[in-house]
Parts: C-alpha cells; structure tokens; sequence
C-alpha cells in the first residue's frame, strides 16, 4: 500500500469531490474513505500504477498539495493500493451538527 499525505486550502466538500472524480478519471476506483471532521479526510482506493503520476498531476491541478512526490512503481502493469489523506487548513468553522438534548 501507498500511503500519499496531502494538503490543501480548498472546501472540504470541494476537493473531496474533485478528489473523487480524479481518481474515477484516472481509471481507479475508492475502497473507503474516512472524514475526520472538517481538518482531515482519508481515502483508500484502487488504480492501475500506470496511472499514478497522471493521478499527481491531477491533483495538483485541484488544489491538492501532495508532500512527496509521487514514486516511481516498480511494476507498471498491476493496479496499486493507496491511502490518501488530505489536511484541510482552514481558518473557519468546523462542522456543526445540533444536538438533542437528553436526559
């Protein structure tokens, strides 16, 4: 597995979304993801090797800082397992969700 960390200063739901559609684009497909608030989001997904630089540049072009450049595969022909997790640095308000009251 391929763990990819990222940053951004885009909308949560913006580049989640952005992020989605570039990894269908890319011919890869998403295992899970997991929202951690408004400051995180990790996906896990599928997608030829081939297909991993074209997926860097793609992100890029979103919004979506990777911190290391994406590796070289040793294998081109296989799909590859990678875990991408964005942090989302924002200045704003955090999800809210009203709560009843119990009791």
């Amino acid at each position: 597995m391929l763990l990819l960390e990222a940053s951004t200063h885009r909308d949560f739901h913006d580049v989640v979304s952005a992020a989605a559609d570039a990894i269908a684009a890319a011919g890869g497909w998403i295992v899970s993801h997991q929202f951690f608030s408004k400051s995180l989001a990790a996906i896990a997904f599928q997608i030829p090797a081939s297909a991993l630089h074209r997926l860097g540049d793609a992100f890029s072009a979103i919004g979506i800082k990777l911190h290391h450049p994406v590796p070289e595969v040793a294998n081109q022909t296989d799909e590859i397992s990678v875990h991408l997790a964005i942090s989302f640095v924002d200045d704003g308000s955090d999800f809210r969700r009203a709560v009843p009251t119990f009791g």
